[in-house]
């Protein structure tokens, strides 16, 4: 039983306790405060190591990917990364052997959507270090704009890139797993996946899926010495807004989104929650919301589910209302006056340049509408 668990377990004896004795039920409560007390005396399962461990990271190029390869480097892990262009992969090796002189980095040009090419990614780590420990499905796309300025194909690239591909990399990596008898598996949702926003449907829809598919999952290889965790960032300063596609008033949704996601007191830096990932994978976590503003966000979803929408509601009556159709990426939204707060704009390109975000044009192809 892993920290966390045993913490969670502790608070519903001594709760337990405290009711019995409420009721007079002295027995109970006796044997629910042994409990209590027998939990804290208990050791939890000693904190697992990454070094020498091997690591696939899909979207490790640039933004958390990055992020939390350069954590796994600096504990002496082998990290192999995974993107779908040679040049965003040459630079973010150059990022991680600059800081770290011995970095053990292996590089695959792969589209985490179609399964031969990263069953060739997996073939090529094995080859090169001789297992793999974790895989770390990072890989995703931003997509923003009104419903009305959504069509199908958005849902459906949205769905593929964030429930498909994490599903059949699972599969894949589940063949060596079996083989080894252990693994884990670390899936990065999003805040989005338990508390949907406006303008963001088609990312909410398949990241509602694949918190789903995560949760099920991780209770299905649970025997298998196999663990999930699944992982449910809030907003980071990642550098992403230049990366994420716009629809209807491309520069009007750029700003409300880039302005959040690097506010001070509402974003969390991605180094930060890189390290909270990799601490909770350390102690085998089944589930993780690495920020405050995260949970307190989900805790008032869940105990006041209308008070809620009703401020997503009135959020939405802030928000653009131009339906049209076209596809913009951040980089061409982006204007001199974009930033809600003066100054914030910094904050967005020193994120921007420690993750390897780069100015990229083809919205289409930042969606997997199409592909080079």
């Amino acid at each position: 039983m892993n920290k966390s668990a045993k913490n969670e377990l502790m608070f519903l004896t001594a709760a337990g306790t405290l009711l019995a004795l409420a009721f007079k039920h002295k027995k109970t409560a006796f044997a629910l405060a042994a409990g209590t007390a027998a939990l804290a005396l208990s050791k939890s399962k000693r904190k697992n190591s990454f070094t020498g461990k091997t690591i696939i990271i899909t979207g490790g190029s640039r933004g958390l990917g990055l992020a939390l390869a350069k954590k796994l480097v600096a504990e002496d892990a082998n990290v192999c990364l995974l993107a779908r262009t040679e040049k965003d992969l040459t630079a973010a090796v150059q990022i991680l052997e600059n800081e770290f002189s011995n970095a053990s980095v292996l590089t695959c040009v792969c589209d985490v959507t179609d399964p031969h090419q990263f069953r060739q990614a997996v073939n090529r780590t094995i080859e090169r270090w001789g297992t793999i420990d974790v895989l770390i499905n990072n890989a995703g796309a931003i997509l923003v704009g009104p419903f009305d300025s959504m069509t199908q194909d958005d849902f459906e690239a949205q769905l593929k890139i964030h429930l498909y591909a994490n599903m059949n990399a699972t599969k894949e990596v589940l063949k060596h797993f079996r083989r080894t008898g252990e693994g884990q598996i670390i899936n990065i949702c999003s805040m989005g996946g338990k508390i949907a926003v406006p303008h963001m449907l088609p990312y909410d829809t398949s990241k509602f899926a694949l918190a789903g598919f995560s949760q099920g999952l991780t209770a299905e290889l649970a025997a298998e010495n196999i663990s999930v965790l699944t992982v449910y960032p809030a907003l980071m300063r990642t550098g992403s807004p230049i990366q994420a596609v716009f629809k209807g008033d491309s520069e009007k949704e750029f700003s409300w989104f880039a302005s959040a996601d690097v506010l001070p007191g509402l974003s969390a830096a991605a180094s930060d929650v890189a390290g909270q990932i990799v601490a909770a994978a350390c102690e085998r976590r089944t589930e993780l919301i690495p920020s405050f503003i995260g949970k307190a966000r989900m805790a008032a979803g869940i105990i006041f589910p209308e008070l809620m929408l009703w401020v997503m509601s009135g959020l939405n009556k802030l928000m653009p209302k131009d339906r049209t159709n076209h596809y913009q990426t951040g980089a061409e939204s982006r204007t001199e006056n974009s930033y809600l707060i003066p100054g914030l704009r910094g904050r967005s390109e020193k994120a921007e340049l420690e993750l390897n975000q780069v100015e990229k044009n083809d919205a289409e192809f930042n969606i997997g509408l199409t592909i080079h």
